[in-house]
């Protein structure tokens, strides 16, 4: 798994996105704005830069192998081009948390792409 961060403009119309690329098929998901993004198991406040926090949580998931080595091929955050910030909150049981920090909430999609298999979570800028 990677994650990435860029602007998208499609129609004239700006997104942030954050992208999320997958060696094996696209996983299930949600996603929703929160008060704050906490890790899982212990609870604790996920730093993220912004006002607003979002996260996505990823099952049938995981970012390390049996070892427990992680599998991520880029950092586990970043703060993109319009300053969303993104961190890896967790990854327990088959379930990858994923944090965001924005300036404000903003209407958001998420698309599912192909070749490679990926999600691009769009933030309207």
């Amino acid at each position: 798994m990677s994650l990435r961060s860029a602007v998208n403009v499609e129609n004239g119309v700006r997104f942030d996105r954050l992208v999320l690329e997958f060696a094996d098929g696209v996983p299930g998901y949600r996603a929703q704005f929160v008060p704050q993004v906490v890790r899982p198991g212990s609870g604790a406040p996920l730093p993220l830069a912004g006002q607003t926090a979002f996260e996505l949580v990823l099952t049938s998931a995981a970012a390390h192998d049996d070892q427990g080595a992680s599998t991520l091929r880029t950092a586990p955050d970043g703060t993109g081009p319009s300053g969303l910030s993104y961190a890896l909150a967790g990854d327990f049981e088959g379930t990858v948390h994923i944090g965001v920090g924005l300036s404000r909430v903003a209407g958001f999609r998420i698309v599912e792409l192909t070749g490679p298999d990926r999600l691009a979570v769009d933030f309207l800028s």
